[in-house]
Parts: structure tokens; sequence; C-alpha cells
């Protein structure tokens, strides 16, 4: 047995404090964010001596991992420690304890003694008992609801178009037909805001509160992610389940200042959702500026129900005079006047950036974004975040780690107010180091293939699921083209590995040519690489493989290219194409599996 602590954990500052407590115990500690992760580790390094893990994990969840983990033959002496915010599913992980291997079931709320407590017992081969149900619960509840009946959320109108518009932003950019804004009453949830329902649901506004996913978000207070509810010992009898309206949840509790969760902000798919750590924390930061513009309402709102008086102010004065505030600033900043129309920016925002000294207005707020993405080592996964940055979203906090025109780490605050005519945005981009942490510079170079510059089969294995899915919503087809080099240990035997690098360049450089509007090249192993065609159907896939096979002076490849099928699941394509193209190898001619 290893004598290292694994520790699945998404958030950062828990993952910290756990490894803390593993390295007094004289373990090496080994911080997964998410099950799949988790699962590498184990594969890279044998079962670890102790497992400490959240049930509900991005990517693959706890319960998944943990039905995994016992499958392998050299696990049996794992010990392991689960970690919930969520009482529902503490209850199920304990009923399950014998099958998944389980020795101790804490609360997330639980104190650092506690748990280094229950960390030793577990370690000394002791079954630590189940902790008691938290006190109180029953007038938090009572203050949760009198908060949300004081803010009068609820109401009988239809749902407010600017709310509307913002979870349908927040689907499109997740990849998800599904977004919704609820709140958790007494006996149901209520849609203040939805996109993508059900006729039925979506005439109902809600569900009964036993049905809502967002309950156990509202009791457990932290972001909850279900990626394939259809398989989760939990969800899996839910009646959206059952029904095919739920496949894969993630949520993020809707906080206020005093403390209450008024409901969630969620995202929904019929099929398992492929989101990582930093997307759900990005969920969580918007569900936070979402709750802080409820309050604010509910604050300025009269007691009366009359409108408030117009301001004196008029939209263009108000924007003259921001401006003028927006050039003395020291920080960089940019003005985006209603409508997501860039109106001023400062000369520390075009030095940090590299822009022209009068960028606006001919620059866009979505070129903006796509600037500041192109100055980023992975352009496409940055525009994602800054998409949510917009308007009707409410704002956003983000950190940029910038490659170009100087490498800049910056925190990236985007905070609306309102003004005549409409909502504003003061964005700000404040420099917070030069100097990448340790665990951003790992993020980074796994994202990346150092040798070719290309996506790394990790990175690149996420967003071929993703896009499979984006792709099936949209009626669109999709392949998958994978294609490996001839000779390549040759090379590195007779000519050197330097040879063999430059080889390895020049097939990436050739197969990243061939790529499409939205699709991208992947280093997948060895001297393979993958390019992923959405909108591509069999016939064109089969004469890009016929076009890389003949480029004159590119590598020798055999080659191999398969079209999604139906529902076939994404990652029975994936496999499909390794079959291809082993079978190409085997017969050394290219070869396509329609």
């Amino acid at each position: 047995m290893r004598r290292y602590a694994l520790i699945a954990e998404p958030d950062p500052q828990r993952a910290a404090g756990l490894l803390s407590l593993m390295t007094e115990e004289g373990l090496e500690g080994v911080v997964a964010k998410d099950g799949a992760e988790a699962q590498d580790v184990v594969r890279q390094r044998g079962a670890p001596l102790l497992l400490v893990t959240d049930l509900a994990l991005p990517r693959l969840d706890g319960f998944a991992l943990l039905t995994w983990l016992r499958e392998q033959e050299d696990s049996a002496a794992t010990q392991v420690v689960v970690v919930t915010a969520f009482d529902e599913l503490r209850v199920r992980a304990w009923q399950l304890k014998e099958a998944l291997g389980i020795h101790a079931l804490l609360s997330r709320r639980a104190s650092s003694e506690v748990m280094r407590d229950t960390l030793r017992r577990v370690l000394a081969g002791q079954l630590a008992p189940q902790p008691p149900p938290a006190e109180g619960a029953a007038e938090q509840e009572r203050q949760r609801l009198a908060s949300i009946t004081a803010m009068h959320l609820v109401d009988n109108g239809p749902p407010e178009a600017e709310l509307q518009q913002l979870v349908k932003e927040v689907a499109q950019a997740f990849g998800v037909p599904v977004a919704l804004l609820t709140l958790v009453l007494g006996e149901r949830q209520w849609f203040k805001a939805h996109v993508g329902l059900p006729p039925t649901l979506a005439k109902d506004r809600g569900t009964p509160r036993d049905w809502a996913f967002c309950h156990h978000v509202v009791q457990g207070r932290e972001p909850l992610v279900v990626p394939d509810a259809r398989r989760h010992p939990y969800f899996r009898d839910n009646p959206l389940v059952r029904n095919g309206i739920v496949g894969s949840y993630a949520g993020a509790p809707l906080l206020t200042s005093t403390g209450e969760v008024l409901g969630s902000l969620c995202v929904i798919d019929s099929r398992p959702l492929v989101l990582g750590a930093e997307d759900l924390a990005v969920l969580r930061e918007l569900a936070n500026r979402v709750a802080e513009d409820l309050e604010q309402r509910a604050r300025v709102k009269p007691a009366t129900g009359k409108a408030p008086a117009e301001p004196a102010l008029t939209e263009a004065s108000a924007l003259g005079l921001l401006r003028d505030a927006v050039q003395a600033l020291d920080v960089a900043a940019l003005l985006v006047a209603p409508g997501r129309k860039p109106h001023a920016c400062n000369t520390a925002m075009t030095d940090l950036l590299g822009l022209p000294p009068e960028p606006f207005p001919a620059m866009t707020f979505d070129a903006f974004c796509q600037h500041v993405a192109g100055l980023t080592a992975d352009p496409a996964s940055t525009l994602r975040q800054l998409d949510l940055a917009s308007e009707s979203s409410r704002g956003l906090r983000l950190t940029l780690v910038l490659e170009r025109p100087q490498p800049h780490r910056l925190r990236w605050v985007a905070r609306p107010f309102p003004i005549p005519g409409g909502m504003a945005q003061m964005l700000t981009l404040a420099d917070i180091g030069h100097t990448r942490p340790a665990r951003e510079e790992w993020e980074r170079q796994h994202r990346v293939d150092a040798l070719t510059g290309l996506v790394s089969r990790r990175a690149g294995e996420e967003r071929v699921l993703r896009e499979i899915g984006r792709c099936r919503r949209d009626g669109m087809p999709f392949s998958v083209l994978l294609a490996d080099l001839v000779g390549l240990g040759r090379i590195n035997a007779t000519r050197g590995f330097d040879a063999g690098d430059a080889t390895l360049r020049d097939g990436a450089r050739v197969t990243e040519a061939l790529g499409v509007p939205g699709g991208f090249a992947v280093r997948w192993e060895g001297g393979a690489f993958l390019l992923a065609l959405p909108g591509v159907d069999a016939a064109r896939a089969e004469a890009l493989r016929q076009k890389l096979r003949d480029t004159p002076d590119a590598p020798e490849v055999v080659s191999a290219a398969v079209t999604v099928e139906g529902e076939e699941d994404p990652q029975g394509t994936l496999a499909r194409a390794q079959a291809a193209l082993i079978r190409a190898k085997t017969e050394h001619r290219p070869l396509r599996l329609a």
C-alpha cells in the first residue's frame, strides 16, 4: 500500500487545510480537484493509504469514484473518509458504507479538530461513528423563508426580462439546454427565471420541493454537481431523472449578505455533464452576484410599490461623469454602457493589454473579450468564462493569467450598476503578481502539451466530450480524426530525440492546419494526434483524412476518422476511434471507420 493520502476536493482552500492535516500525520498529500483526476492519480501511483473525498465532485462524483476504487486490486486496505455538505447524500453513503468501504463520514462544516481526530481514528483502524445532525436547522429555515417573503421575490407576473436573459446566457456559456434561477420555498421550488424547460414545468414554474436538486444546495449551503444523475445512488430515483428531464445538474447557492440561502442558480442537461472545478467556481461566483442584485432590488423597492422617481441625470450625462472618473483611476478600468457598449477606458488598461490609445468605441465588448482571451495560454476556455461577464449576467470576478504582451496575473472584476437608460458596468483589471502560483502553473502545463503547443490529452478529452454534447443539442454532426506518426521510434533510435521531437512538431502543425471553425487539435498520446471536428459529417471527415495523408512534405501517418452515431456515449465514440486506429496500424495503411 502506497503511503500517500489522496484528497479529492474541488475547493482550493479546503484542500490546503486537508493537506496540512496529512502532513501532521506524516503522510504525503496529493490533491485531485475532481473525481476523474483522482482516478488518474490512482492509475499512476496505485491505491492510496487514505482517501478523503467529497461526494459532489465534478466530472465523476464521489459515489462513482468509490465504486471504481473498490474494483482496483490494490485498494482493499485503503481507508476512506467522506466529507460532504449534503445531509441526504451523507445518509445514503452511510447506508452503502460496507459496499463502498467507507470508514468515516463528516460534514463539511466539521471543525479542524474533529477532522484531525477522525483521521487519526481511521488511520488507527477504527470505524468512526456517524456524526449527529446539525442543530438549529429549523430556526435557520424559518429565517430563510422570512427573508424570501420580506424581499417580495415571489410574484404572479411573468419572469423579468433581465433575469430571463441572464439564465439564457448562462445556458449558452455552459453549453447546456436548461438554466434556472430558483427560489426554494416551504413545499416547492419556484422558478424566478428559466430557459429550456419542458412546457409543463415552464407553465407551473416549479416542482415539489422533494423533487428539487436545488433543495440540497439550500440545505448544504454549497454548490452541488451531479455529473450523471441516472447512475447516482441517491438521485437516480428522482421523478425528474426518471422522466428524462434531468440527466445531470450543477447548482450554486444564492447566498445573501446575512447568510440565508434563497435558492440556486443552476444548469441542467439531459445527458451527463462535463464540468470541471473551474466551471463550478464560475457558477458560484455568478450566483453570488445574482444574490447581491436581488438584495439591492429589495432594498430600493418602495414600500408603496410605486416606481421610484426618474433621476435627474440622463444616460449621456451620467456616462460623461463616469468617463472622467475612469480616466483618473490608476488601476486599469473600462466603462461599459448599457447594451454592452464599451464607452471609455484609461491609459492603464490600454498599456496593460497592448491596445491602441483610442480603442473605443470602435471595439465592441465581444471583441474586447476576444482580445483579452487571445493574450492567455488557453483562449477558448478563457473566452467562455469572459462571456459570463456581461451586463445582464450581473458581473463576475475571475483570475486571469496573461502570456502577452507581458506575463501577468490579473484579477478581473466586473461590477454592474444602474444609470439612466439601463445597467452599466465598471470593469477593472488589477495586477496581482507576475509569478504564477505552483498550482496554477501546474494547471497550465497540464492543459497544453509543452512540446507541440497543442491541447493536452486530459484537457482535450474534456473538450471533446463537451463539444459532442453541444453538437447533439444543435443537431450537428461531430467527427474525430486520429493520426499516428509512422516510425517515430525508429527516428528517435537512429537520428536522436531532437529529430523525433521535430517530427512531432511537424505532425502537430500539419494536423492542426486541417482544423475547422470551433475545432481543435490534441496531443493524444505518444506520436498520436486527435483532431476534433464539430459540424463535420463522415464524408467530409474522410476527405480531411485523405488530405492529411496526401499533404506534401508532411510526416507519414496512419489515420482513422469516425463520426458520432445517434445517441452513442461520447466515450464510446473515442473508443471506436482508438479501435479504428489500432486496426489501421495493424494493417499499416490508412483506414476510415464509418
